[in-house]
C-alpha cells in the first residue's frame, strides 16, 4: 500500500521531495509516539555504541542508500531497479556472516533462492526495453548501491540495537540521522523547491501522509522487529518480496493484468518463504 501511495506522490511532486518530506514528517511522527508512551526518556539504557550504530544505519541505508535507490530510477525505470534490489537480502547475509556471527541451513538458503528466482520473475515479465547503455551502465550501479545500503544498514541496525534499544526507538534514532543526512543534501544542492508544491497539493499531501504512516513509520518499525527476531539475511528476503505483494493491489486498484508468468513466479516465492520458516 505504501509503495502505490508513494508512487501516486511522487509523479506530483517527485521523488526526492517526497524522500525529503516522507522522513522529516515520520520522525516527528515517531517522536510524538515515543513522548506519550514512554516519556522524554524513550530509550533507557541506549549507551553511545548503540546510538552511533543506529545512526550510521540511518545514513547509509535512509539517506545514501534511498538516494541510490531513487535515482536509478531515472535511468532504467522501477521494473528493473527493483530486480537489482533483490540482491539486498544476498549482501545482507553475506555481511551478517563476520559482522553477527549468522549462519544460514541449507534449508534458508534454499527457501531465498526460491523466494529471489520468484520475485525475479515476476520484475523480469515486463522489462524495460530500448533503455541506452550509459543509462544502464549508471542505473544498474545505482540500484546495486541502494541494495547494499540497506544490507549494510539492516546489519548495522541491529548491531546497534543489540538487548538494549526497542525497535521502536530505534526506528525514530535511524530515522532521525537519515533526516539530518538528507536535508543537509537537499540544502547543499538546493532541492528544496518541490515542498512548497506538496503543501499546496492536496492530493500530493494525502497521498505523503499515507506512505509516510505505512513506510518509514510502521514498515521500518516492523523491519526492525523482524531484524531483531530472526536472522537478518531471512528479514530481507521477506522484505524482498514487496514485488509479490503488490500485485492483488495493482490488478484490483490500477487494473492491471496478471499474465500466467507472474502466477508461476508467485507461487515460486511462496514457497521459498514457507522454507524460510522450517526448522
Amino acid at each position: 500500500m505504501g509503495t502505490i501511495l508513494f508512487t501516486r506522490a511522487a509523479r506530483r511532486i517527485g521523488a526526492f521531495t517526497l524522500n525529503l518530506t516522507r522522513i522529516t514528517l515520520a520522525l516527528c511522527i515517531l517522536s510524538v509516539i515515543l513522548l506519550l508512551t514512554r516519556g522524554v526518556d524513550w530509550a533507557p539504557g541506549s549507551g553511545f555504541r548503540n546510538i552511533l550504530f543506529l545512526a550510521l544505519s540511518g545514513i547509509v541505508g535512509l539517506t545514501l542508500g534511498d538516494w541510490a535507490y531513487f535515482k536509478s530510477f531515472l535511468y532504467i525505470g522501477p521494473r528493473l531497479t527493483t530486480l537489482f534490489m533483490t540482491l539486498a537480502p544476498v549482501f545482507s547475509a553475506i555481511i551478517a556472516l563476520p559482522l553477527l556471527g549468522e549462519h544460514l541451513g541449507f534449508i534458508a538458503l534454499l527457501g531465498m533462492g526460491l523466494t529471489l528466482s520468484g520475485v525475479v520473475s515476476v520484475v523480469l515479465e515486463r522489462s524495460n526495453a530500448g533503455v541506452p547503455k550509459g543509462h544502464r551502465i549508471r542505473g544498474t550501479a545505482l540500484a546495486i548501491l541502494g541494495s547494499l545500503g540497506q544490507a549494510v544498514g539492516l546489519n548495522l541496525s541491529k548491531l546497534g540495537m543489540g538487548n538494549v534499544v526497542d525497535p521502536l526507538p530505534a526506528t525514530a534514532l535511524r530515522m532521525a540521522a537519515g533526516a539530518i543526512g538528507i536535508w543537509i543534501i537537499a540544502l547543499a544542492s538546493r532541492r528544496m523547491g518541490g515542498v512548497p508544491r506538496l503543501v499546496r497539493d492536496p492530493v500530493a499531501r494525502w497521498a505523503t501522509l499515507g506512505a509516510t504512516l505505512l513506510g518509514p513509520v510502521t514498515g521500518i518499525w516492523l523491519s526492525l522487529v523482524a531484524v531483531r527476531h530472526t536472522k537478518t539475511g531471512i528479514a530481507a528476503t521477506l522484505m524482498a518480496i514487496t514485488p509479490i505483494l503488490i500485485l492483488p493491489l495493482l490488478v484490483a486498484m490500477e487494473k492491471e493484468r496478471v499474465s500466467g508468468r507472474t502466477i508461476v513466479g508467485t507461487l515460486v516465492s511462496v514457497v521459498g518463504v514457507a522454507l524460510l520458516f522450517l526448522r
